[in-house]
């Protein structure tokens, strides 16, 4: 009977679990869904063959001048204000010479008037003064900015201007234009803003050796090129630039692989490839820190921290820089030993030339190759203290006769390792002394002539061999060829003695610049 009771009892639970609803059993636990991660988004420095943003300002500026098929072209000149290019360029010939226009009503050159936005459309323009003060390297600190480096591309001399963003674009030396002529002799390339002036002189667009400037006035019935502007699209939101960034890594990479070293100046390599691994460990900071994962705060989501930008600009800059300052050691079959009649023999062209034509580099006094920086006292190798209050002066740490200048070691000449001119050439090639260099000067004679469409300087030797040097002048004056020495200036610490060949007379002779000078050098051998 106790049997049947319990079989009893059993089947009743079994009965009232089964009707209880499936709703009733409370359910497993799930974990919280993940939170959405929002699209990493980056944009991108625009560019095209037309035009470059150098990442200064509001504007991009084109990649060729106005009329030219290529960056290398001088492309058409123009009177400002004209919108045509003409056969004389006079006050006689001038479109608005008598009008009162453009000294008194307008501050801008009016778009009717704008041979950039008459030609090209809507949109382009001429620059202002303004504009090009931006991309201007003088005085500025070593942060990223735009840098000016004379430079030969496709056999045509001029100036490549390095934007803070590591992009860049080419300018021809161009001249200009006055009457029927065209004026050269300044190495130089001027061109029209779109700024009024209450005169006949206008302040104009200009680069040369010392950089960009608007500092020279120009009569506004001259014929300059123009390299027209378009203004930057405004964008709600800004994403973070990595593309030029990007680009120069690659470009960098590859040359870091495939380049030999030892056919590079230690220097520029070493430099190249630091600026290399800098910028890489840059690119992955900035895709790690840029506010795109910090999914707590929305609202920075995609949007561009500007001091991370500054980084990844400074840090493509200066690669820009590295890649185009890497230095090829000149070969045998690029410079020969001419002799000229002289004690020795003289290299056919400048210390980092490939050609009696191009200016080769540009290198301070006891430095090895020229540099990133600014040519003054504060980045010269061997400064060690600029004076407070006077920055013209300095202390020393090496070369010194005075210890005004820093500790005494009598060196007035400068040793092989600190010699330019052996550390490319290599065997028994350095620079000349000051008596090799006066002896040059004593027993040549000196006269301009055109090679390949340059005018160079053509000394004679005794023996009727001759060389060539090209119209260089020098990072502080332009108007001169300057070649270092290997001797500083007795009883002057500060200074070392160059060779100046004036390009208008044919003359040359000793004088002296300060040691952080950037001049050109001429190697010689026994």
């Amino acid at each position: 009977m106790k049997k049947v009771f319990y079989v009893y009892i059993s089947l009743m639970m079994c009965m009232f679990a089964s009707c209880q609803k499936d709703e009733d059993v409370a359910p497993e636990p799930q974990p919280e869904p993940e939170p959405e991660k929002p699209v990493i988004k980056y944009a991108e420095y625009e560019t095209t063959d037309d035009y470059v943003d150098l990442g200064v300002g509001n504007f991009m500026i084109a990649t060729k001048n106005l009329g030219a098929k290529r960056p290398e072209d001088t492309g058409d000149f123009f009177a400002w204000g004209e919108t045509e290019p003409k056969e004389v360029y006079s006050w006689e010939t001038y479109k608005l010479r008598a009008s009162n226009l453009y000294y008194r009503d307008n501050e801008f050159l009016q778009a009717q008037d704008d041979a950039a936005t008459v030609i090209l459309g809507k949109g382009w323009r001429l620059p202002t003064v303004e504009e090009v003060k931006l991309l201007a390297d003088s005085y500025t600190t070593d942060e990223a900015c735009c840098r000016m480096r004379p430079t030969v591309r496709n056999g045509v001399f001029g100036f490549m201007l390095i934007g803070r963003n590591g992009n860049s674009v080419f300018f021809p030396s161009t001249g200009r234009m006055q009457g029927s002529e065209l004026i050269t002799w300044d190495n130089d390339t001027k061109m029209w803003c779109k700024d009024c002036a209450k005169s006949r002189d206008l302040e104009v667009f200009t680069i040369d050796q010392l950089g960009v400037t608007t500092y020279y006035s120009v009569d506004r019935s001259e014929g300059l090129p123009i390299r027209p502007v378009k203004e930057r699209a405004s964008a709600d939101t800004v994403f973070l630039k990595l593309n030029v960034l990007d680009r120069n890594i690659a470009e960098a990479q590859i040359m870091l692989n495939t380049l030999n070293p030892a056919e590079y100046s230690a220097e520029s390599y070493q430099t190249l490839d630091s600026n290399w691994q800098r910028a890489v460990a840059m690119r992955s900071y900035a895709v790690e820190n840029d506010g795109q994962k910090k999914y707590d705060y929305v609202d920075l989501i995609n949007k561009v921290n500007k001091a991370l930008q500054d980084s990844i600009d400074h840090a493509s800059h200066f690669l820009a820089l590295a890649m185009f300052e890497l230095s090829p050691l000149p070969k045998a079959s690029d410079i020969k030993a001419v002799d000229l009649g002289l004690s020795v023999r003289w290299a056919s062209a400048n210390i980092g030339a490939r050609t009696e034509t191009e200016f080769g580099y540009f290198i301070a006094w006891g430095e090895l190759g020229p540099k990133q920086t600014r040519y003054d006292w504060e980045h010269y190798k061997f400064c060690k203290e600029v004076y407070e209050g006077d920055r013209d002066y300095s202390k020393f740490s090496k070369y010194v006769t005075d210890s005004k200048w820093g500790e005494v070691d009598g060196k007035t000449r400068l040793d092989l390792e600190d010699d330019a001119a052996h550390e490319f050439m290599g065997g028994d090639w350095r620079m000349p002394t000051p008596d090799e260099f006066q002896e040059l000067v004593d027993n040549c004679s000196f006269e301009n002539v055109t090679l390949n469409g340059k005018t160079v300087m053509k000394a004679t030797g005794p023996n009727g061999n001759y060389i060539y040097f090209p119209h260089t002048g020098s990072t502080e004056v332009m108007d001169e060829i300057y070649c270092w020495t290997t001797d500083m200036v007795p009883g002057a610490n500060q200074r070392a003695i160059c060779y100046s060949i004036q390009s208008f007379w044919g003359e040359a002779y000793k004088t002296w610049e300060d040691r952080y000078a950037g001049l050109t050098i001429r190697a010689v051998c026994p």
